[in-house]
């Protein structure tokens, strides 16, 4: 049976040493590994020793892998699980992990949902969809997703979503109902409900000049009359005209009116 002939500091980690069997390098070992089994100079190991030696030793590599992985940020289990399984780590070691962090408070998906939850809502301009869609993502469960979902819901300042709405309204372009269309699609890939989205738009406003209006009907008319008039002529070329400036959200009365007073009839004009 193997002999402990050495047991040394490592040069660059005084927490961990270095065994030597036999005078021949065996493994490195934790200080929690060598205290455990309280080894020492020409103790005497058995193989079941060192296969108990050798599994705690990997438990603790595993242990303080995910220690120093949860000191850059808050984890959730999912998130720390996938990091060991990428270290190569057993099953079972990582089992014992994810226990042992647990019971430490190290991993604490109450904890983490509302930590995202506050940094989330004062940095960013995303809805409570998106937060849910992290949470989720990261393998938090559905009780704590629903339960903190309508917390970020709650908490979210009106203002901040008006303020992002406006923003957003003014980037867009054309006539109010299809902008209207533009900023309820935009708020909705942003993560916030029909609900809401309802309810910050009714405190804004809406309104177009007849002058702006007609701005814009000239200028889009312009754009697709000509480029209609590549393919097609006469009652076809007004109608497609039609159908393409109503796509863009203008009303067929005032499209009628613009195309009389721009002297379209027959269909073979071109707007200058």
């Amino acid at each position: 049976m193997p002999k402990i002939t050495k047991i040394e500091v490592q040069k660059n980690n005084k927490e961990r040493f270095n065994l030597y069997l036999d005078e021949a390098f065996e493994m490195g070992i934790d200080v929690d590994t060598f205290v455990q089994f309280n080894l020492k100079k020409g103790q005497i190991l058995e193989a079941s020793d060192m296969e108990k030696i050798q599994k705690y030793e990997s438990y603790r590599q595993a242990l303080n892998a995910a220690i120093q992985y949860l000191s850059y940020r808050k984890r959730t289990e999912f998130e720390v699980q996938q990091y060991l399984v990428k270290k190569e780590f057993s099953e079972m070691v990582i089992a014992k992990v994810i226990d042992y962090c647990h019971k430490e408070k190290l991993i604490d998906h109450n904890d983490f949902a509302n930590s995202l939850k506050n940094t989330m809502i004062l940095t960013t301009d995303k809805g409570p969809g998106v937060y849910k869609q992290k949470l989720h993502q990261s393998g938090i469960e559905k009780s704590i997703i629903d339960e903190y979902g309508q917390l970020y819901e709650a908490e979210q300042p009106l203002e901040d979503i008006l303020k992002l709405a406006n923003k957003i309204w003014n980037q867009k372009k054309g006539p109010s109902i299809k902008r209207k269309e533009k900023l309820t699609q935009s708020l909705l890939q942003k993560g916030y409900s029909f609900e809401k989205i309802k309810e910050v738009m009714s405190e804004m406003d809406f309104s177009q000049s007849e002058e702006e209006v007609d701005l814009l009907i000239q200028k889009d008319l312009e754009k697709v009359y000509n480029k209609n008039t590549r393919k097609y002529t006469g009652s076809q070329l007004i109608n497609k005209t039609i159908e393409g400036l109503m796509r863009k959200g203008y009303t067929y009365d005032k499209i009628k009116s613009k195309l009389e007073e721009s002297g379209i009839n027959s269909g073979t004009e071109e707007i200058e």
